[in-house]
């Protein structure tokens, strides 16, 4: 049997990776043939339930999961990683709290990550983060589910592991640099891409109704406010 694949997920414990856990035990992410092993970080305050959750995940008799490790140390969880699932972000429609502290927190959280993957988890990983970012339907801001999170995310990291398709494509958030499609540069955003060997592509020249047009430019205005947002409040703080 191959090598497993080691997969990391954080805020293990929560409803988005609960969903998620299962497809990948199952091979949706890295294939029928291929073994995982899942380790579950999140909070220490959190253990009982991981502990819980990697016994459901034990219960079910997935051929191809290999091992389930709990903890609440990155040194531990990303040490030889080949996908860091990173879905620990604060979310940024908290009630009552100021968007220069969300920032800092996500700020000091992913810093931490960062250098825990440079230090401990394979040079290849593949780190796939998910921002609780609003998404605008007829000029209104909602807010996705944890069970369509789950599913965009296994589908992202399938393609991104397995790539696309022949003739298929789908939309990722990636670099928007050099994308063709009018979007300012330097945002990471949803394009339609091809995958091949690990590395995304995207399709340039797609003709797209004026609608999506008009809903894509409000994204990219979206994404300008927050990241400006973003960058004051770092340079504010000294972080």
């Amino acid at each position: 049997m191959a090598e497993p694949v080691k997969v990391a997920v954080t805020r293990a414990a929560g409803p988005t990776a609960y969903s998620l856990l299962y497809s990948i035990a199952n091979g949706e992410v890295c294939g029928n043939q291929q073994p995982v092993a899942l380790a579950l970080l999140d909070s220490s305050s959190m253990l009982g339930v991981l502990s819980g959750v990697a016994m459901e995940l034990q219960d079910c008799a997935f051929q191809l999961l290999q091992g389930v490790t709990v903890t609440d140390r990155d040194e531990v969880g990303f040490v030889g990683a080949d996908i860091a699932v990173l879905l620990d972000a604060v979310p940024a429609a908290q009630d009552g709290a100021e968007p220069s502290d969300l920032w800092k927190a996500n700020v000091r959280r992913f810093r931490a990550h960062g250098r825990a993957l440079d230090t401990y988890a394979k040079k290849s990983v593949k780190a796939f983060l998910y921002w609780e970012a609003p998404v605008i339907r007829a000029g209104a801001r909602t807010f996705p589910n944890s069970a369509s999170v789950a599913r965009a995310t296994c589908d992202h990291l399938c393609a991104w592991w397995s790539g696309t398709k022949q003739g298929e494509w789908m939309a990722m958030g990636v670099v928007s640099d050099r994308n063709g499609y009018g979007i300012p540069e330097g945002l990471i955003y949803p394009f339609p891409v091809t995958v091949q060997a690990g590395r995304w592509h995207i399709i340039p020249g797609l003709v797209l109704p004026p609608l999506l047009r008009q809903n894509m430019a409000l994204c990219a205005r979206e994404l300008l406010r927050e990241r400006d947002r973003a960058l004051a409040s770092l340079v504010n703080s000294h972080l």
